[in-house]
C-alpha cells in the first residue's frame, strides 16, 4: 500500500489559509468534489484522495491509484472541517496564477467576505456562462474548505484569482465595467450592449475602489419591500442573467422615458 506522503496532520492545516499558501495544495471534501475534480482537472492537479477506510477504494484513473490513501474515520472526518464528511477528500494543488489577461468579460469582486457566498457567485457564474474572476485580497479565499464546497466543483473549470494590485488591475482594465450598486440606473434601463464585465463590493461596504467613470445599475426593490439590501451573490447572479440575456436578443431593456 502506498504510503500517505505527509502526516494527516498536514493535511488538517490546510483549513488555515498560510498553510494552503505555504504548501500551495488545498482540500476539496466530499464524493461530489472529487467526481468533479476528476472530469475537470489534469491528473498533476491531484496531490492525494484520502478516503474513510470503512468504504471501498474509489474508482479513479490508474495513475491516481498510488495516490489514493484510507484513512480513519475521526482522521477523515478532522481533514474535512465536517461533521458528517461522506468519506472522501481530495487534495489539489493550487493552480498557478496567471497575470491580469485576459481580461474582459469578466466578474470584479471587491471585499467579498463571506466563503460561502462566493462560493455560490462561483457556482452562479458557471451556469451563466461567466469564466473570469477577480477578487480584491481582502476577500475571502476562493479555496477555503466552505467557498470549494459551495462552489460546487465550478472553481475547478473558473480562473480565479485574488490579488493584491486591485488599483493596477483596474487601471489598466480593458473591459467596459458597470458597478452594482444600491442606487443606480435600474437594470431594466440599462443598455446591457455596452458592457462586457461586472464590478461587485459587498454588502456591509458597499463599493469603494470602483472608477467613478464606471456606471452604476441597481435592482429596484419591490415597493412593497421592507429588505435592506440584497445578498451580493444573489444581486450579481440576476445582473449577470439580465446582462447575457440582453446581449444575445431573447430579452430587451428600456431606457427611462425623456423628461417633459
Amino acid at each position: 500500500m502506498p504510503r500517505l506522503p505527509h502526516p494527516p496532520e498536514y493535511y488538517y492545516r490546510l483549513q488555515d489559509a498560510a498553510h494552503r499558501r505555504a504548501t500551495g495544495l488545498f482540500i476539496a471534501p466530499g464524493r461530489k468534489l472529487l467526481t468533479e475534480a476528476l472530469r475537470s482537472l489534469s491528473l498533476d492537479r491531484f496531490h492525494a484522495i484520502l478516503y474513510d477506510q470503512a468504504e471501498l477504494p474509489p474508482f479513479l484513473p490508474s495513475p491516481l491509484n498510488e495516490r489514493a490513501f484510507p484513512l480513519p474515520s475521526w482522521q477523515i472526518r478532522r481533514i474535512s472541517g465536517q461533521e458528517t464528511p461522506d468519506g472522501f477528500v481530495t487534495i489539489l494543488r493550487l493552480p498557478q496564477p496567471y497575470l491580469f489577461p485576459p481580461f474582459p468579460p469578466a466578474v470584479l469582486v471587491e471585499r467579498l467576505q463571506d466563503p460561502g457566498n462566493l462560493g455560490t457567485l462561483i457556482r452562479s457564474m458557471e451556469w451563466l456562462g461567466w469564466k473570469h474572476l477577480w477578487l480584491t485580497a481582502d476577500s475571502a479565499d476562493p479555496f477555503s474548505p466552505k467557498a470549494v464546497r459551495a462552489s460546487m466543483g465550478s472553481l475547478f473549470r473558473l480562473n480565479v484569482q485574488r490579488t493584491d494590485r486591485w488599483d493596477e488591475l483596474l487601471q489598466g482594465y480593458e473591459g467596459r465595467c458597470i458597478v452594482a450598486a444600491l442606487k443606480g440606473i435600474p437594470a431594466h434601463e440599462v443598455d446591457w450592449s455596452q458592457y462586457d464585465s461586472l464590478y461587485i463590493g459587498s454588502e456591509a461596504h458597499g463599493v469603494q475602489r470602483a472608477p467613478q467613470r464606471w456606471p452604476k445599475v441597481s435592482i429596484p426593490p419591490d415597493p412593497l419591500s421592507q429588505a435592506e439590501s440584497l445578498n451580493a451573490a444573489v444581486a450579481a447572479a440576476l445582473l449577470l442573467y439580465v446582462q447575457r440575456e440582453v446581449r444575445a436578443g431573447r430579452i430587451h431593456t428600456s431606457p427611462p422615458p425623456p423628461p417633459f
